[in-house]
């Protein structure tokens, strides 16, 4: 049974209470700094098994049905297993990390320890491409989604952070830097704000179709009314 509206309208309120609280309160805190690791498998081996995000359905509803995907930096396998039980799709994922391939293994993934680079070598394509989590986390970017985007016979879709989501502006305003960390600090190289990216993408030649906010302040939907100041997480489709 579907919950009411009303009740989706007093959870939602809810959550977005919690993030208006958690910003103000980020205004006055220090973040707190994790143990620094030193290599990819040791991130993994300090993250939390992944779960069903906002993006997935987001990226989900774009995606043929039987079609094939990479997931590109695909960690733990979270979304490819989301999007092999809901569309049956011909998914392939590929990471840096042994452990976090590993990982993704255990769901039943089809992960392999390589890279952009080897597969775009080898000629190899697939109908869509993802990159969720990723460009934020790597120095040449531009390689990245340039590499991602020659694989893609569809779609590219690409994921980031928006570092002009409304917590982070109140940050600088307090003269402190906006925390977009999980583990440490360093994981996070690159930030853009929503037209910033979408002006690094043109600069690519990179066409981006739409670019929706997954989560941020949801009350009245103002992720999606004004999603460079209310959006989170973004999710950018690229079509061919």
């Amino acid at each position: 049974m579907r919950d009411s509206a009303l009740k989706r309208t007093l959870v939602g309120a809810y959550f977005s209470a919690v993030e208006v609280g958690h910003a103000v309160a980020g205004m006055v805190h220090a973040p707190a700094y994790g143990r620094v690791v030193e290599t990819y498998d040791d991130y993994w081996r300090h993250r939390a098994p992944g779960g069903l995000q906002p993006r997935f359905e987001i990226i989900e509803a774009g995606v043929a049905r039987g079609s094939s995907v990479l997931d590109v930096g695909c960690g733990d396998g979270a979304m490819l297993e989301f999007l092999r039980t809901a569309k049956d799709v011909k998914a392939v994922g590929i990471d840096i990390s042994a452990e976090a391939v590993s990982r993704a293994r255990r769901r039943g993934v089809d992960a392999r320890v390589q890279t952009l680079g080897d597969l775009r070598l080898a000629g190899t394509t697939f109908d869509h491409v993802v990159m969720s989590e990723v460009v934020e986390h790597v120095a040449d970017a531009e390689r990245f989604v340039l590499d991602a985007w020659a694989l893609a016979r569809h779609s590219l879709w690409l994921t980031f952070p928006n570092i002009a989501y409304f917590p982070h502006r109140l940050r600088l305003l307090s003269g402190k830097f906006p925390v977009q960390w999980v583990v440490f600090p360093g994981e996070h190289l690159r930030f853009w704000s929503v037209p910033d990216f979408a002006a690094w993408l043109a600069s690519l030649s990179v066409p981006a179709l739409d670019v929706i906010a997954s989560n941020g302040l949801t009350v009245a939907r103002l992720h999606r009314v004004w999603p460079n100041l209310f959006g989170n997480q973004m999710v950018v489709r690229c079509d061919r």
